[in-house]
C-alpha cells in the first residue's frame, strides 16, 4: 500500500520527535489543522509545504509524492541548545544545505 501524505507528515514529525502543537505553531496553524493535513482531511499549500521542507530536510517532492532523498537529520549537535525554534532548525537546515551543495560544486572541479 502506498503511503499518502498525511501519513508521510504524520510519519516524518514522529521521526523528529515534534507534536503536533509545535508544527502548528511553526506554521502558523491550529493543532487541529495538523490532525487534518495528517489524516488527509486538508492539504499543504505551497508556503507550508516549503516550510516543512526547509524544516524535515527533504525535497517538496518527498512530501507530496514519496519520491526523492530523505534521511533524518542528525540533531545531536544541537543537544546543548534547549530554546532552539523550528524556525532555528529549519535555518540551520537550509545552511548545512548550502554548505553540502558547495562541497559537492568544489569536488566536481
Amino acid at each position: 500500500m502506498t503511503e499518502t501524505v498525511g501519513e508521510r507528515l504524520k510519519r516524518i514529525r514522529l521521526e523528529h520527535n515534534f507534536t503536533q502543537k509545535q508544527i502548528a505553531d511553526y506554521l502558523g496553524f491550529k493543532q487541529g489543522q495538523i490532525a487534518k493535513l495528517e489524516s488527509n482531511e486538508r492539504t499543504l499549500k505551497s508556503d507550508s509545504l516549503i516550510k516543512l521542507s526547509n524544516l524535515y530536510r527533504c525535497s517538496p517532492e518527498y512530501i507530496i509524492l514519496g519520491i526523492g532523498e530523505y534521511s533524518k537529520t542528525n540533531m545531536a549537535f544541537r543537544s546543548k541548545e534547549k530554546n532552539l525554534s523550528l524556525e532555528d532548525i529549519a535555518e540551520m537546515n537550509r545552511i548545512i544545505d548550502n554548505l553540502e551543495f558547495l562541497s559537492r560544486i568544489t569536488n566536481e572541479q
